[in-house]
């Protein structure tokens, strides 16, 4: 699998059903829904920034795995508030904004590129532009490296 997102454990009811609403609204040509809700204690940093986080394919703060050389689209509606980005720095916050290979930084609605390059490194973060601890880290791999994060499972469309 090119991409795949850690699920956290334990969801709550609201986390349930805000994952059922993500996952029904990706689109099919995008390979990730970006919704921002109140995160609950499955999102990495409950307790920490924002009380607002962003959510990936139904799960809080998920982590992705990306292959360097692939074009990854996200399909974001998170709010006027929540300008998502990528960063190479996990606060968010507008910090630290990673530029190469991205299309659409500061989205809050619509499509967001990412082809993560040679250059790219192995750990950035997805993250909101006005608040902090949003987001979710991003693990990026070499072609071929797609399984060197065990236990983490598929959240590519079938």
């Amino acid at each position: 699998f090119a991409a795949v997102l850690l699920l956290g454990s334990g969801a709550t009811a609201f986390g349930e059903t805000a994952a059922e609403s993500a996952v029904q609204a990706q689109p099919a040509e995008h390979d990730f829904a970006v919704v921002s809700v109140t995160k609950d204690k499955t999102h990495p940093d409950y307790d920490k920034g924002d009380p607002v986080g962003f959510v990936i394919n139904g799960v809080h703060g998920g982590a992705l795995v990306l292959v360097r050389g692939k074009t990854y689209t996200f399909d974001i509606d998170t709010g006027v508030m929540h300008d998502f980005y990528f960063s190479t720095k996990p606060i968010g916050w507008g910090m630290a904004t990673l530029t190469k290979g991205v299309k659409g930084n500061f989205t809050y609605k619509g499509i967001v590129t990412f082809t993560p390059t040679a250059e790219t490194p192995d750990t950035v973060y997805y993250s909101c532009r006005n608040h902090k601890f949003m987001g979710g880290e991003i693990h990026i791999v070499n072609p071929g490296e797609e399984g060197k994060f065990s236990g983490v499972k598929s959240a590519v469309k079938p």
